[in-house]
């Protein structure tokens, strides 16, 4: 298939991110907007130079460290409810018009307030805008993952899931918190220091994922599945290097939040073609395939889904049942509604 074929394809389906950063998924024009609103963030730029704050660039970076230096910036203007809850339903906008119908967006409050906002009301914020979004679009399934950084202990994730225990899918009328999750540094920070924060999320009903193998080598994937009983990994990126890993993955029937441009920005694999992606789907692992910073990494679900369709030779049923897995592994207390095909689609 030519690359306009391979697009036209993909536009036909339903697709589901189960792995989106709200920070790292901002609209560049909304940022700058805000920022001339506001204050120069970084004063005497162009949008276009403020845009390589934003988003990664093949010519200039070229390590982890330049993948996570694009969060900075963004976190100037998320301190706001009113910036929060727009952020949140141009996000919504965004992936439906990139042909999302399902997406879980993670956010981790405790980074947005910084201007005197409380958890809840970040959460709050965000379920607004999310849910005014589906109050236009009935079709699209929408809900949030909490997310806790490895680097404020097991005691603060506990803190901030007693902090959301309100804001749950099951209180509200719409859109809630679903999920949730760890990231950031693996090394340090072992997945067995959260142990008691997992099994608290699993005493409030929520599901569970981890950022585990993105960094790190499979035994820290190991280490996730024992010590938190996860219902997904995010990444899981070097379980690829561990058949028995694998075969446990499969059995268990563990989902892996695969995000194919982001594992080669941040070093998680250093060509495309290396990816493992192939090599789960073969050991019978359940995959999504997701964006994880749609905007940091300058790509899009659909996107996504065209490298895989190039680079592994993915056939059309492939793809479809790629896709169909995806959205099989929502943590929305209502399941994926959505069938995998449309017609009609408009972008």
């Amino acid at each position: 298939m030519t690359p306009e074929q391979r697009t036209e394809f993909i536009s036909t389906l339903n697709l589901a991110d189960l792995h989106r950063h709200f920070d790292g998924s901002i609209r560049p024009e909304t940022l700058w907007e805000l920022s001339e609103k506001y204050y120069s963030a970084v004063p005497g730029l162009d949008f276009e130079q403020f845009r390589h704050y934003l988003s990664w660039d093949d010519s200039l970076d070229n390590s982890l460290l330049d993948y996570l230096d694009k969060f900075h910036v963004p976190l100037q203007y998320t301190q706001f409810y009113d910036n929060i809850r727009r952020i949140s339903y141009e996000l919504a906008e965004d992936a439906w018009n990139d042909g999302v119908r399902l997406l879980e967006l993670r956010i981790n409050p405790t980074i947005h307030r910084r201007a005197g906002l409380t958890t809840r009301q970040v959460i709050a914020a965000t379920r607004k805008g999310l849910s005014t979004f589906q109050e236009e679009h009935p079709e699209f399934q929408v809900g949030i993952v909490v997310i806790a950084m490895r680097n404020h202990g097991g005691n603060m994730a506990r803190l901030l899931l007693r902090e959301v225990v309100g804001e749950k899918e099951e209180f509200h009328n719409g859109v809630g918190v679903i999920g949730f999750d760890i990231a950031g540094h693996e090394a340090p920070f072992p997945p067995i220091l959260f142990e008691n924060a997992y099994a608290l999320a699993g005493q409030m009903g929520l599901k569970k994922t981890a950022h585990a193998g993105e960094s790190e080598g499979p035994e820290k994937i190991w280490e996730a599945l024992d010590s938190l009983g996860p219902h997904r990994i995010g990444h899981g990126t070097s379980a690829g290097q561990d058949p028995e890993l694998m075969k446990r993955l499969a059995k268990d029937g563990t989902f892996l939040e695969v995000c194919l441009s982001s594992n080669l920005q941040t070093g998680a694999i250093e060509k495309l073609e290396d990816h493992p992606l192939p090599k789960f789907l073969d050991a019978g692992i359940n995959v999504a395939l997701c964006t994880d910073n749609p905007t940091v990494s300058s790509t899009s679900l659909s996107r996504e889904y065209a490298i895989a369709m190039e680079l592994f030779g993915m056939s059309e049923g492939d793809i479809r049942n790629l896709a169909a897995m995806s959205c099989k592994g929502t943590f929305l207390e209502a399941g994926c509604r959505c069938s995998v095909e449309r017609t009609g689609a408009q972008h």
